[in-house]
């Protein structure tokens, strides 16, 4: 059955080690999956305002946070590719999670329901050997993957400093071509 892949792209740099090794695993689809592909930057979102405890509800999205929100709720896979910044996610991909607070709180998206059973993925570039260093950024998404019922299928990683590196890091390079491969045994997903 084809999947729609939605790639967030986070990186403060166009493409980056990050977004080279996303686009190589994604390569490794069959063609009649879906790939849609936007960089945060490009969207810009407000800050976040919680409006959880007060008088005000969350709006309807509108702009750039109703075209993440549309291609959000589309995906059958969310892929956040975005490198290592100070042992996390850069500030826009940080961001776009804090509007899932807002998303599952405005009835017509129904954001919670929908994103039940989606399967949320990562591309990471880093320039540090000890991997340990990234666990926040996991910790973040796997735990917002399991608080709305998703997938969490686990990142990739690859080893980048200066531009093109990680096309130098042969391990990562065979590991994104299988990435996004279902595990032995299982069906295609």
């Amino acid at each position: 059955m084809p999947r729609h892949f939605l790639f967030l792209l986070a990186s403060g740099r166009r493409d980056g080690n990050t977004e080279l090794l996303a686009r190589r695993a994604a390569a490794a689809r069959p063609p009649a999956d879906a790939r849609t592909w936007l960089r945060l930057a490009d969207l810009p979102l407000a800050p976040f305002r919680d409006l959880r405890h007060g008088p005000e509800s969350y709006p309807e999205p509108a702009g750039n946070e109703r075209v993440l929100a549309d291609a959000t709720l589309a995906a059958t896979d969310l892929v956040v590719a975005a490198p290592l910044y100070w042992y996390g996610l850069p500030a826009s991909a940080k961001l776009y999670l804090d509007y899932w607070s807002a998303w599952m709180r405005v009835p017509s998206l129904d954001f919670k329901r929908r994103m039940a059973g989606k399967t949320l993925w990562a591309v990471c570039a880093l320039s540090d050997d000890d991997r340990t260093t990234a666990d926040p950024y996991v910790g973040t998404l796997r735990l917002s993957a399991e608080y709305l019922g998703m997938r969490w299928a686990g990142v990739l990683f690859g080893s980048g400093n200066r531009p093109g590196d990680v096309m130098s890091d042969e391990p990562a390079l065979a590991d994104a071509d299988r990435f996004f491969a279902p595990p032995s045994g299982a069906a295609s997903v």
